[in-house]
C-alpha cells in the first residue's frame, strides 16, 4: 500500500485542532495545520512539548475548546453523532484501530454515568508524554459535552480536577497512563421517529438515516422502536421488499465509501474506511471488494474525479 493509504489521518486530524485550538487562543506557536494525513510522531510530540513548556498546561486543555468552531472536519463529526458517551468511547476505539497508533485510551464504565479511562500505551511501546495525555483526554471530555449537550465534569483519581463548570484546571503533574474519572449526566439523544407513513416511506428514511451515520451500530431493536413497530413486523416489512436490515447496512456503507473515493483529493482509504463504518482495515477492503467487484484503490483510480477528468 501507499503512504496515502496508510497514514495515520487521526494525528493530521488531531494536529489540524491543535492548530485550531492555538489560533483560538491567540498563540502564536509557528504550527501549520497539516493538510494530508502523515504527520510523523516526534513532530507531533515536539509540537506539544514545546506548547505546554511555554505557555503551560491549560494552554493544552483548552485546544479542545476548538472543536465547535474550527473548519468541518470529517473524523470529528463522525465522532459528535454518537447517540450518548458510551456510544462517543466506541467510536473512538475503533477509531485507535483503523489509525494505528502506539496509543490507546482504556475505557472502564463505572457505574450509568461515570467513567474511569487512562490514556497508555499499546502493547508495550512507548508511554504518550504528559501534553499528548493532556490533549487527548480533555478532547474526549469537550467531545462528551458535545454529544450529550451538558456540562461534563473530568478529574484524577485524586479527586484533583480538570474540568468542572464548563471551565478547565490546571491538574498538576499527569503521570503516564495515570486515571482520569469523567462523570456524565447525559442519556441517549432524541431522535424523530423513523417514517413508516405512507407506507413506502419506511425504506428510504432508513436509508437515509443509515448513511447520515454509517459508524452506529444499528440494531433491529434500536430501528423497530424508532418506527413504533414490533422487530417481527419491520422485518416483514423489508422482507416484503427483497431486502433486510443487514443489507440495508451494508448498502449505506458502500455508498458512504464510493462517495469518498470519488473525491481524487479526499480522505485516505484508512480514513474513508473509519468514517464509511467498518470495523477495521481488512473489513473495509474485502467488504468493498465483495460489494463493487474491486478494491478501494481501484475503484478510486477508476473513478475519482482526477481520472474521469482525464479519460
Amino acid at each position: 500500500m501507499s503512504a496515502r493509504e496508510t497514514d495515520d489521518f487521526a494525528s493530521a486530524a488531531m494536529m489540524r485542532l491543535v492548530a485550531a485550538g492555538l489560533a483560538r487562543q491567540g498563540i502564536a506557536a509557528g504550527l501549520r495545520a497539516p493538510g494530508g494525513a502523515h504527520v510523523p510522531r516526534p513532530d507531533k510530540q515536539a509540537a506539544l512539548a514545546a506548547i505546554m513548556g511555554a505557555h503551560g498546561r491549560l494552554a493544552v486543555m483548552r485546544i479542545a475548546d476548538a472543536l465547535q468552531t474550527m473548519p468541518p472536519e470529517p473524523v470529528l463529526l463522525a465522532l459528535t453523532r454518537a447517540r450518548d458517551v458510551p456510544d462517543l468511547l466506541a467510536r473512538w476505539h475503533r477509531l485507535e484501530t483503523f489509525s494505528h497508533g502506539r496509543h490507546r485510551v482504556r475505557v472502564d464504565l463505572d457505574g450509568s454515568h461515570q467513567i474511569r479511562m487512562a490514556h497508555e500505551a499499546r502493547d508495550g511501546g512507548p508511554a504518550p508524554s504528559e501534553p499528548e495525555t493532556l490533549l487527548v483526554l480533555s478532547v474526549l471530555a469537550r467531545l462528551a459535552e458535545i454529544v450529550q449537550a451538558v456540562p461534563v465534569t473530568l478529574c484524577d483519581q485524586d479527586s484533583r480536577p480538570w474540568r468542572t463548570n464548563s471551565k478547565w484546571l490546571d491538574p498538576g503533574r499527569v503521570e503516564p497512563g495515570g486515571e482520569v474519572i469523567l462523570h456524565h449526566s447525559g442519556g441517549p439523544v432524541a431522535e424523530p421517529p423513523i417514517a413508516t407513513e405512507p407506507a413506502d416511506a419506511l425504506v428510504p428514511d432508513l436509508r437515509h438515516r443509515l448513511t447520515a451515520d454509517p459508524l452506529r451500530r444499528w440494531t433491529l431493536d434500536e430501528i423497530s422502536n424508532g418506527a413504533g413497530l414490533s422487530a417481527r413486523t419491520l422485518q416483514r416489512r423489508l422482507t416484503e421488499q427483497g431486502l433486510s436490515l443487514s443489507r440495508l447496512i451494508a448498502e449505506a456503507r458502500l455508498q458512504v465509501a464510493a462517495d469518498f473515493l470519488v473525491e481524487a483529493a479526499g480522505p485516505s482509504l484508512a480514513e474513508i474506511g473509519f468514517l464509511a463504518g467498518y470495523s477495521d482495515q481488512a473489513h473495509f477492503t474485502r467488504a468493498f471488494a465483495k460489494g463493487v467487484g474491486t478494491s478501494p484503490r481501484r475503484y478510486r483510480e477508476a473513478f475519482s474525479s482526477s481520472a474521469s477528468h482525464h479519460s
